[in-house]
């Protein structure tokens, strides 16, 4: 669909809301984002499932927003039929690994304090709040068959020799890690550089897209931040009080390591995502 189609929805929807220019971003997966004059977020939901679902992620951010020290998107512009919402943009910009180095040591502690402040509640939300808000339950076990199953059938023609190999050995390390018993939380679920913002002038980190959202491993919620280093990853770990387990540092670490298996797979099934990237970073990340 065109712009115009939802730019003509907002219009329709909220009347109050004037803009001078626009953005359409439509790599996200599940959502079709407009940003209005750089202050107002619309998500259009692309499909059936993201729509039912949106309702109950514009309602446990409301729950969140009072609990976490993060700022997180509180949406303030929701259509009467809950099909399309809105929030004013989260400050920041993308914390990606290059910017990340460029910070000052005082920068770099004063997310890693808050990062692992917010993981802690996020993690600490009661069994009666993911039920309410009928967040979907995550079973790592399952995830890891299908990959096994449309890695070999989808990659392995494509890959070299010993890239195959490296990866017969990932699946058996990470075969036995998820042997490993664990208490399920609820979990952001991509917490990546892409969704982790920082606002440079109010030293503040915050937090967006919360659609992947699930009841599951809260080892998940480390494996993105090992794209900062594995000194970082450990020093959030550290002060997270969270329930721990033996294992939990280490399957964070392997979920890291499937991140780019699964960029190249997702890319050779028509995604918006980009295979020599992914392949590229499979290279770094696997070390061959």
């Amino acid at each position: 669909m065109k712009a115009e189609f939802f730019l003509q929805q907002i219009k329709n929807d909220f009347p109050q809301i004037k803009w001078k220019k626009y953005r359409v971003l439509t790599h996200g997966f599940d959502h079709i984002i407009i940003v209005l004059d750089e202050k107002i977020i619309f998500r259009f939901p692309k499909d059936k499932e993201y729509k039912a679902e949106f309702e109950n992620e514009i309602q446990l951010l409301h729950y969140l927003k009072k609990k976490v020290n993060v700022g997180i998107p509180e949406y303030n512009y929701i259509s009467k039929d809950k099909s399309i919402a809105g929030y004013d943009m989260v400050r920041g910009r993308e914390l990606t690994a290059s910017q990340f180095r460029r910070l000052s040591a005082s920068e770099k502690d004063t997310i890693i304090k808050q990062l692992a402040e917010f993981i802690s509640t996020l993690h600490a939300t009661p069994k009666s709040i993911i039920t309410k808000y009928n967040v979907r339950s995550e079973n790592q076990e399952i995830n890891y068959k299908n990959l096994v199953r449309d890695v070999k059938k989808i990659l392995f023609p494509r890959l070299r020799k010993q890239d195959i190999q490296a990866i017969k050995e990932y699946f058996s390390e990470l075969k036995d890690a998820l042997g490993h018993k664990y208490s399920n939380a609820l979990t952001h679920n991509d917490l990546t550089g892409a969704h982790i913002l920082w606002d440079s002038k109010n030293k503040q980190v915050n937090i967006i897209d919360f659609s992947d959202r699930a009841f599951g491993d809260p080892a998940i919620d480390f494996s993105g931040l090992f794209e900062y280093g594995t000194k970082f990853t450990e020093k959030v770990f550290k002060l997270y009080s969270g329930k721990k387990d033996e294992q939990m540092l280490k399957r964070s670490q392997l979920y890291f390591k499937r991140i780019p298996l699964s960029i190249m797979k997702n890319s050779l099934q028509g995604r918006p995502v980009n295979f020599e990237q992914g392949y590229k970073k499979f290279k770094k990340v696997f070390k061959v």
